[in-house]
C-alpha cells in the first residue's frame, strides 16, 4: 500500500456534486482514526489538460457535514491518493483530503489557496 500527495493545481478543477456520509455495509457511518465522521464528497473533475471530465469521490473526515453548494468549485487540503490491494486480487485507488473548502474562500486555515 502506498500513499501519494497530489498537487491540486496539476489535477484540474473540482466541482461538488453531492456530500454524503461514508457508510459501511450495515449503513453505519465510518469514522477515521481520531473518531471523526467520514464524508464522501462526489465531485466533477475537469482536468487541466482539457481531457474529458470525470466523476470522482474524495473522502474527508470532519465533525460536521461539509456545507458546499452543488456545482461549487472546491479545493482540497492535503489531497492524497492511497493505492490499496487485497489478498483476493482486488485493488484500487482511494482519494482523501483533510479538508474541503469552496475555491472562492481563497484561504484555508491560514494557508494560501492551492496548498
Amino acid at each position: 500500500m502506498q500513499r501519494m500527495m497530489l498537487d491540486q493545481n496539476q489535477n484540474g478543477t473540482f466541482q461538488v456534486i453531492t456530500v454524503a456520509p461514508r457508510v459501511d455495509r450495515e449503513k453505519v457511518q465510518r469514522t477515521d482514526r481520531d473518531g471523526l465522521p467520514q464524508w464522501t464528497v462526489e465531485t466533477l473533475r475537469r482536468p487541466a489538460d482539457g481531457s474529458p471530465a470525470e466523476v470522482i469521490a474524495v473522502r474527508v473526515a470532519a465533525a460536521t457535514q461539509p456545507q458546499i453548494a452543488p456545482m461549487a468549485e472546491v479545493r482540497f487540503k492535503n489531497f492524497e491518493a492511497f493505492f490499496w490491494s487485497m489478498e483476493n486480487g482486488r485493488s484500487g485507488i482511494s482519494l482523501s483530503a483533510d479538508e474541503v473548502v469552496p475555491a472562492s474562500a481563497g484561504h484555508s486555515r491560514g494557508e494560501k489557496a492551492g496548498e
